[in-house]
């Protein structure tokens, strides 16, 4: 999987939590989610995607 790929999933995922009105879920995916592209893809990040 490339960084582009991991964001892209990443941002899916986040979008669907946000979309169903549920922020606590929204947030715990997003800080789970940062922390595994940054340890998966060497303190990377991904700019597209934003805090809920």
């Amino acid at each position: 999987m490339t960084l582009d790929e991991a964001c892209a999933r990443f941002a899916s995922k986040l979008q669907t939590a946000v979309a169903a009105g549920n922020t606590s879920q929204a947030q715990m995916i997003y800080s789970q989610g940062s922390q595994m592209v940054a340890t998966n893809f060497n303190g990377a990040t991904c700019p597209n995607v934003k805090a809920p």
